[in-house]
């Protein structure tokens, strides 16, 4: 199985735990395959630069590196325009079709409300919980 985590999912999870954390957990544990792109990966790290976190350079290379390290890197080919309201949000779809992803998982309303993109369910972290334990 393969998945494409929204990057508020994978910040979530890499900061506060929760079912994200489960979900990052997983995808360390190889239970599924995380797929992600270099503009998940830059959006990931921006938001872990953020100074509200309160994070070293050295201490977001490391959560970045540990990101790559589990994960495979897709090079998307196709561009999406469906979400007008939140156009970042188009990457996590661009990923997921690359990957032939089985889902994407997020908790964006811009990305649930479509529920299924190019055969690809849209599930909540949730939903995503019960389907890897």
């Amino acid at each position: 199985m393969t998945a494409t985590l929204d990057t508020n999912v994978l910040n979530s999870g890499t900061l506060f735990g929760g079912r994200p954390g489960k979900i990052f957990d997983a995808a360390i544990d190889r239970r599924f395959t995380l797929a992600v792109s270099p503009t998940i990966v830059a959006e990931y790290r921006e938001v872990l630069s953020r100074r509200k976190f309160g994070l070293s350079p050295d201490g977001i290379g490391i959560l970045v590196s540990d990101l790559e390290a589990h994960a495979t890197m897709y090079y998307p080919t196709k561009s999406h325009n469906v979400i007008a309201d939140d156009p970042d949000d188009n990457a996590i779809l661009d990923c997921a079709v690359e990957a032939n992803a089985d889902y994407i998982v997020s908790g964006d309303g811009h990305l649930t409300d479509l529920q299924e993109v190019d055969g690809i369910r849209i599930v909540t972290p949730a939903e995503f919980v019960e389907l890897i334990t």
